[in-house]
């Protein structure tokens, strides 16, 4: 969805305080019995996402059948040049962070691109304003430095463009030439020490330019990026920009995709389940997945990268942890090769 202004996070604001209110007044007018009753429905509730209870045995009954048939993706060899696109930092740990190990453990060349540093998650931010979300693309910047040198790799490895957060799809859709400003940040141009082409206008056309420049200095076999069935617009940004650009180099089949935002919840339960696998997302339930499995140590050591993206951990935590699973996912085609009428939609 886009980025909500300062008016319509006050009006939400009044009318979450509002509903509570009146919730709670309703609440206190029901009898005893009535009461334990709401009050069973809410703990069933939280036992259901967070896989309490029987709700545990459900979870991992659900995701082993989910997944049981899914074929093996192929293995890294020393021949292979992986590249990650990730919207933002955390994505490539969430997503591929097994992958990253196994490339890496065969042999392969691996580097990750960040397109944007995550700079307009106004809840993360050290303090309010423009000063605040600039101050915490820095902080974010580091802790992707820090996750990824978890996963063995080193400044070589990491490009980060440093494009406005929740902003790319303009970028793709309405600002390929004429320049965005981040209603976040005020910034209009590439404004971080340490970004691949620091002073580059925010525009589709420029970040179009320097994902040309990378693809054509690492010559990648394998290029991981989301699909554009994810919900988060950024996400779907970035899978048009890497679409129209392997398809311009006749190199889609190099293309390989993830989803985070998966919608319903997705990944259920929440928090930490390391025992438990990990099924495809509702939004991508009718593509062609494969499974990457993933050893003790690579599953421990997605964790340690998990939690050195420690901003986003007070906010999105639960959420977060929940994608260190037995495994990962990964889709040779961005959409099912056949849609239905369910799933033609918007890009929001």
């Amino acid at each position: 969805m886009p980025p909500l202004g300062r008016g319509a996070r006050f009006v939400l604001l009044v009318v979450l305080v509002l509903v509570v209110n009146e919730g709670l007044r309703l609440f206190l007018r029901l009898d005893v019995l009535e009461r334990l009753y709401a009050l069973g429905l809410a703990v069933l509730l939280w036992a259901f996402i967070n896989g309490r209870f029987l709700f545990a045995y459900y979870h991992a009954l659900r995701a082993t059948w989910l997944t049981r048939r899914l074929p093996e993706a192929r293995p890294y060899t020393d021949e292979d040049r992986l590249l990650v696109l990730a919207p933002h930092p955390d994505d490539e740990t969430l997503a591929a962070a097994g992958q990253v190990l196994a490339a890496k453990e065969a042999g392969a060349a691996v580097k990750v691109v960040w397109l944007t540093l995550g700079d307009g998650f106004e809840l993360a931010a050290p303090r309010p304003g423009p000063e605040g979300l600039r101050e915490l693309a820095k902080i974010r910047m580091e802790e992707a430095k820090k996750a990824t040198q978890i996963l063995g790799l080193g400044d070589e490895d990491r490009i980060f463009l440093g494009y406005p957060d929740q902003g790319l799809l303009r970028l793709f859709l309405t600002h390929y030439y004429l320049p965005f400003e981040s209603p976040h940040t005020k910034l209009r141009r590439v404004s971080y020490p340490g970004c691949f082409r620091e002073g580059a206008p925010y525009t589709g056309k420029d970040l179009e330019a320097d994902l040309k420049a990378v693809l054509d200095a690492f010559r990648p076999t394998r290029v991981l990026v989301p699909s554009p069935l994810d919900a988060h617009p950024d996400h779907q940004a970035a899978a048009y920009f890497a679409m129209r650009i392997l398809a311009e180099r006749g190199e889609t089949d190099r293309l390989r995709y993830y989803i985070v935002h998966g919608g319903y919840e997705y990944p259920l339960p929440k928090g930490l389940h390391p025992r438990l696998p990990l099924y495809p997302a509702p939004r991508g339930r009718h593509l062609p997945w494969e499974k990457r499995l993933l050893r003790e140590e690579h599953i421990e050591r997605k964790l340690a990268a998990v939690r050195a993206h420690a901003s986003q951990l007070g906010r999105i935590g639960r959420f977060m942890l929940a994608f260190v699973r037995t495994n990962e996912l990964e889709s040779p085609l961005p959409v099912p090769a056949r849609l239905l009428p369910s799933e033609v939609e918007g890009p929001y």
